[in-house]
């Protein structure tokens, strides 16, 4: 008797164990599955959702930056071709307030999304060190990282890395 009540405690045990466990492993997946999208302001204010799932580019810069201001021409150029392959672009100017970034954006005429990331957090999501950057991103994974100015035909050239 005393050594069935043994192995019931112990499988009890076991299986408080592996509930806790499978739990965690849960709540990991829903953070991640959390994390496949995220919104930020556009340049009017209005809240963008991006879904990393598909195909989607990110580019972050800022106006202090002049790599980035050199590479704005080549993002609008190649934005057409990206759309028509079904790939999103967005460019994140990071950590900059939106009149500043409304002022420098008047001297170009940008057709693509511009979005805000005021504080910082999806910079530090993706561990973006230097700026410009951009992430080729294909269903939630990043399939190339550019660290630098991009010409609209690199910029093409990678995105072809996300048709395959």
């Amino acid at each position: 008797m005393k050594r069935y009540i043994q192995i019931v405690i112990i499988s009890l045990i076991g299986v408080a164990i592996c509930s806790v466990i499978l739990s965690t492993v849960l709540k990991k997946n829903e953070a991640q599955a959390k994390r496949d999208t995220f919104a930020l302001l556009n340049t009017e204010n209005e809240k963008v959702t991006i879904d990393q799932q598909g195909s989607v580019i990110l580019n972050f810069w800022a106006t202090y930056c002049p790599p980035c201001e050199r590479e704005m021409p080549a993002l609008e150029a190649a934005y057409p071709s990206l759309q028509e392959k079904g790939i999103d672009l967005y460019a994140i100017n990071v950590e900059e307030p939106t009149k500043l970034v409304n002022h420098y954006l008047s001297k170009f005429k940008l057709s693509f999304p511009i979005l805000l990331d005021r504080d910082g957090d999806v910079k530090n999501h993706f561990h973006i060190m230097a700026l410009p950057t951009t992430l080729y991103i294909k269903n939630g994974g990043i399939v190339h990282t550019v660290k630098g100015e991009l010409t609209e035909e690199q910029l093409l050239h990678f995105a072809k890395l996300m048709e395959e």
